[in-house]
């Protein structure tokens, strides 16, 4: 498992700091097990920019905590469950609800802690905004738990599972709400009913990774759709140089996607690998200078 965040050069030109997080749970079992046999989870969030979310940057923190403790409790009792609809109910009746009043009960000790200057209030009340507005963020999580790959979202970002032929699949349901300049969020009132999420069982269908990216990496890519393309440069990398190479390179590839010359967003990049499914199959002929380059400009 590997992540990495970079800021973006419009936040940069701001004088904004990095507003996206990132939180990882290693797999419980050792690097030669099957995914399927451990539990992991990768958190990212995007705290929003807009000056009405001026403590997204901390909102976004008490996402990728919050998701991932409430994963942690939840991940006995899914790994145990033997139907994907009844993983599907258990997410939406137990999981999701508790990331919602875990991430409000944290803004609420953090307001408590820290509370809003009266320049703040004033403007809070102008825009009649609740005490979560300053910390809105979005989220998106995948969760390894037995044989199931959970994966979880509210807002804008992308979830991409990548099967061990390096086919790209986006599991999670699009929202048709997102119009590339607005997104759902986890400080708006019915935050929980715009969650979305996706059950898939790894060992009917076996994947070699799972990427979590906020929006400033597909913001940055060149192809539509990009995740075809990433699918396969991701599988060459992973079976020619493995896994630990693609990690120590994750901060470069989101430092490019986060520069003037990609998005300028500020990018995050989450990556759960199937170590076995990496190390089973034969790399292509292709040369590993021409997977690198190509990747770069895919990530």
């Amino acid at each position: 498992m590997s992540g990495a965040s970079a800021i973006g050069a419009a936040h940069v030109a701001r004088g904004l700091p990095c507003q996206d997080a990132f939180l990882l749970v290693e797999p419980d079992a050792p690097d030669d097990s099957a995914v399927a046999a451990v539990v992991a989870v990768v958190a990212v969030a995007d705290g929003h920019g807009a000056r009405r979310h001026f403590r997204s940057a901390a909102g976004a923190w008490f996402a990728v905590e919050v998701a991932c403790q409430a994963a942690l409790r939840h991940a006995a009792g899914l790994a145990a469950m033997t139907r994907p609809t009844e993983v599907q109910a258990a997410v939406r009746s137990e999981l999701t609800p508790e990331i919602v009043r875990d991430w409000r009960i944290a803004v609420g000790r953090d307001v408590e802690s820290d509370p809003f200057s009266p320049g703040e209030t004033a403007s809070m009340a102008a825009g009649a905004d609740t005490p979560e507005i300053p910390y809105g963020s979005t989220l998106l999580m995948g969760l390894v738990a037995g044989r199931w790959l959970v994966c979880l979202q509210i807002g804008d970002g992308d979830i991409v599972v990548v099967a061990r032929d390096g086919q790209a699949s986006i599991p999670v349901p699009g929202d048709p709400t997102l119009d590339g300049l607005r997104t759902t969020s986890l400080c708006q009132a019915d935050a929980l009913q715009s969650f979305r999420d996706a059950v898939q069982d790894v060992t009917q269908d076996p994947v070699l990774a799972v990427l979590v990216v906020t929006d400033g990496y597909g913001n940055a890519q060149s192809d539509d759709p990009w995740h075809p393309r990433l699918g396969t440069d991701l599988a060459d990398l992973l079976w020619r140089e493995g896994p630990d190479w693609v990690a120590e390179r994750l901060p470069e590839w989101a430092a490019l996607c986060a520069s003037s010359e990609g998005s300028g967003d500020d990018t995050t990049i989450g990556l759960i690998v199937n170590r076995c499914a990496a190390r089973s199959k034969a790399p292509t002929a292709s040369s590993t200078r021409d997977e690198a380059r190509t990747v770069t400009r895919s990530l």
